[in-house]
């Protein structure tokens, strides 16, 4: 992670106004110079950065910055392709006063640290290395048509002071050397990260490297963090919907999955029975693509099953709305055939990309988030909202 200067400016060992501190504890860093970072902690209007050597001074790698003096270096590009306004609030224009919205010309472009779908077909985005508005603002909601977004990185952060730990334990059968206290705001970018297993994910820090073994692959207790971003090359274009018939006369293709010896039928529901005591909506021939893509193993069916109850608690939500399904498992080859993420939830059948009748998909996932909260994965393009039960908060936006 590098960080550069955008204006001379001081790093400091304290957080205090650089004119009260004495020379000793705090460096002028001259505009325009990049230094390697290792992650840094959002406190409000000052970074606290952690540089991976001390190269401001022999023996300091923690100090702190004031934010609109620097940026973060990413590979996350906005291109405004319309005049446009960045807007305090998803809304109309003539509903902001004019201090909450900013004029930006076709062509500007701008680096993000990160961007999430958000209310009325808009994106809410973190520049990376700007601050707009009388109040020097990094953070803006942009109607979507207006700007196209390359590029994707993942990120954690930390949403409540945490431990990492080197085992997926409770910190009191670790030793001291194998749990490093996180501070709420801290951010690093991930290489990659695993599975949830007792309640923890494994995350693969990039450039990072913590406690007195600097290692960079930790486990994080899932409730104090939350995953950001998309994954490189993840841009899925499975888009043939499969029609909903549930229960109907005609029971449809037969099929056998690994491990069961029961008979399935595409056109019979997934769930006989809702936890409302209804009958299940959603049908097997959704989920394998009327029968074309079977599941490879047992572990993808109880996948299905456990994401299928999902989507009805989605469909009561909306008042039994009709849902259309553009795609839910995907055997490896047809995933990555259609563009999808190399650790795609589709892959293990709990993952489900969707349209409700009606509405937008950034709206339907802005009504989604708090709902679903750390049980999965969230997500919304232009055209589909995506759903998954990975076990853990994740969320991002697909750049189309």
């Amino acid at each position: 992670m590098y960080l550069k200067t955008k204006q001379e400016t001081y790093f400091k060992k304290r957080l205090a106004p650089a004119d009260q501190l004495p020379e000793a504890e705090k460096v002028s860093v001259p505009a325009g110079q990049t230094l390697d970072i290792q992650y840094y902690v959002d406190l409000g209007d000052h970074w606290q950065v952690v540089l991976a050597q001390p190269s401001l001074d022999a023996d300091t790698l923690i100090w702190l910055v004031y934010e609109p003096d620097v940026e973060i270096q990413t590979s996350v590009q906005l291109t405004v392709i319309s005049d446009t306004l960045f807007k305090q609030a998803p809304t109309l224009s003539s509903q902001l006063a004019e201090a909450q919205k900013v004029f930006v010309k076709t062509g500007t472009q701008y680096n993000l640290l990160g961007y999430l779908p958000a209310l009325g077909n808009h994106f809410k985005i973190t520049l990376a290395g700007a601050n707009l508005g009388p109040e020097q603002r990094h953070t803006w909601y942009v109607y979507q048509p207006d700007v196209k977004i390359s590029g994707s990185r993942q990120e954690l952060r930390v949403i409540s002071d945490t431990l990492l730990k080197a085992q997926p334990q409770l910190s009191a059968e670790l030793s001291e050397a194998d749990q490093v206290f996180t501070k709420k705001g801290t951010v690093f970018w991930l290489n990659s990260y695993g599975s949830v297993e007792r309640n923890h994910i494994k995350v693969a820090l990039e450039g990072a490297g913590l406690g007195p073994q600097q290692r960079n692959t930790w486990y994080a207790y899932v409730p104090d963090v939350e995953i950001n971003g998309n994954e490189p090359n993840n841009r899925p274009q499975d888009h043939s919907p499969v029609k909903q018939a549930a229960t109907p006369k005609d029971p449809g293709m037969a099929m056998r999955f690994p491990g069961f010896s029961a008979i399935y039928y595409t056109n019979h529901p997934i769930l006989w029975k809702t936890a409302s005591g209804n009958p299940g909506n959603f049908t097997w021939g959704e989920a394998t693509h009327n029968g074309t893509r079977l599941p490879e193993s047992a572990q993808v069916v109880y996948g299905i099953v456990r994401i299928a109850q999902a989507m009805e608690e989605i469909r009561a939500i909306y008042g039994n709305r009709p849902i259309t399904v553009n795609s839910w498992y995907r055997p490896r080859a047809i995933n990555a055939a259609v563009g999808g993420a190399s650790q795609s939830r589709h892959l293990q059948g709990d993952a489900v990309d969707f349209n409700v009748s009606g509405i937008h998909p950034h709206d339907v996932y802005k009504r989604l988030d708090d709902w679903w909260g750390n049980r999965g994965g969230l997500a919304s393009a232009t055209s589909f909202t995506h759903i998954d039960t990975r076990g853990h908060r994740a969320r991002w936006a697909y750049g189309f």
